[in-house]
């Protein structure tokens, strides 16, 4: 059985040393809580410009955080520990030119007694949103409608759940970027848009030289996509890493003809943590223990289901 916690280089070879002119990512024992809570537990990652990588891992193993993270969207410390493009992930705005982020949260809103997640109804065509950005890039405007199957007259409080999702990447890809971070944007999406979708991508990888890190719960069709896997084990730290041809027990399934090594590869490692928790928590029972997940068992600082803002461990830590 594959052992989880190896990778195809030693860390200290693959992380080591500087960011290197050819890097687009660069995390070196990346550790994040919200509040007490930890998330994330010494993550490293390298990726070269130009990689696919694909992230794998159950509910609550820390994708969307790791993402978000990679997005700007938290403040992380040590200032070293996640270099995006040779710059800092959160202080430098200069990436907000050159790196996408997508999830499921656009075009939504929260609304008193109807709840979270409620899509926003406003009455204005594709043509009139970020009209600006548009008009700059119209090849490329006119590719991705088309790749898309958009209407630029859809009206926004009109559109399906799958239609939104089109615009969202439409908006989101109009300018040429040299990070994409998608986290589970294509699950609306019907197989022919999805499949369209990817191969685009990768000829924007392979042209370009961008880079796109995807994370999803659907396996379908990506055999032949990524680059690189990266798997997330339920307690917030690295399993495999690296290029999918390192990968010996994905290569077998190949050879022996199995029509979806992908999807074998990703359930054998979750069935494997799965059964490894249990394991666990039976340990922790018998011997009279507590049992509770690591995410669980420290109070949050969060209320209604929002945890604290971005900049409050960083001006709170040690309070």
């Amino acid at each position: 059985m594959t052992d989880l916690t190896k990778t195809p280089l030693k860390p200290e070879e693959d992380v080591a040393g500087p960011f290197l002119p050819d890097d687009a990512v660069l995390i070196r024992d990346l550790n994040f809580s919200y509040g007490d809570r930890p998330v994330l537990k010494g993550i490293n990652m390298r990726l070269k410009r130009g990689s696919r990588c694909l992230l794998i891992g159950a509910n609550g193993a820390g994708k969307s955080t790791l993402l978000r993270i990679l997005g700007g969207r938290h403040l992380t410390k040590p200032d070293d520990a996640v270099t995006v493009m040779g710059m800092h992930a959160f202080r430098d705005t200069k990436l907000n030119l050159i790196r996408a982020y997508m999830d499921t949260d656009w075009g939504m809103r929260t609304v008193a007694f109807a709840g979270y997640g409620v899509p926003l109804q406003a009455d204005i065509p594709v043509t009139g949103m970020m009209s600006k950005l548009q008009s700059q890039h119209p090849e490329r405007r006119d590719e991705l409608l088309e790749l898309l199957g958009i209407d630029p007259e859809w009206r926004m409080n009109r559109v399906s759940d799958g239609q939104r999702r089109r615009v969202q990447l439409f908006l989101g890809l109009v300018r040429p970027f040299d990070i994409l971070l998608l986290d589970e944007v294509t699950v609306s999406l019907d197989v022919v848009v999805r499949q369209d979708l990817l191969r685009w991508l990768r000829r924007e990888t392979e042209v370009r030289g961008a880079t796109v890190i995807y994370a999803t719960h659907i396996f379908d069709g990506l055999d032949d996509w990524p680059s690189h896997l990266h798997f997330m084990t339920n307690q917030g730290r690295t399993g495999w890493q690296g290029k999918l041809e390192d990968l010996e027990h994905y290569q077998e399934l190949r050879r022996a003809g199995d029509p979806g090594p992908l999807l074998r590869i990703a359930e054998r490692w979750l069935r494997t943590e799965t059964e490894e928790q249990k394991r666990r928590k039976l340990r922790e029972k018998e011997l009279g223990t507590q049992v509770l997940d690591d995410k669980l068992s420290q109070p949050t600082l969060s209320g209604g289901g929002f945890a604290a803002g971005r900049m409050y461990d960083h001006f709170h830590e040690g309070v």
